[in-house]
């Protein structure tokens, strides 16, 4: 639990604004469709609250779906940075070992 409180914290307030704003439009969205099966006529969703739902659920999908993608690929990258780091830091002291010996 603290190191979700922790990545929350580290976050900027861009990214804090999409996350909270998709999740109230998820929020929302839903209560509409089930409010539309509540009140008169019984059973019946106007076209209107369906596409609020449909537009809540796209709007939430690409918020979470961006910053995982963009989560990952970051993570991705570093990754191979740091696989390059190594690689060339072996290669030198290879080369420095080479030089001391000759």
């Amino acid at each position: 639990m603290k190191n979700c409180e922790q990545e929350w914290r580290c976050l900027p307030i861009k990214e804090k604004i999409a996350i909270i704003t998709a999740v109230a439009a998820f929020i929302v969205g839903w209560a509409l469709s089930i409010a539309g099966f509540i009140v008169p006529p019984l059973g019946e969703v106007a076209e209107s609250t369906l596409w609020i739902l449909g537009q809540a659920l796209v709007y939430a999908a690409s918020v979470f779906g961006i910053t995982g993608y963009f989560t990952s690929e970051t993570r991705r990258l570093r990754r191979d940075i740091d696989i390059k780091i190594e690689d060339y830091e072996r290669h030198r002291k290879m080369e420095d070992n080479e030089n001391e010996t000759e």
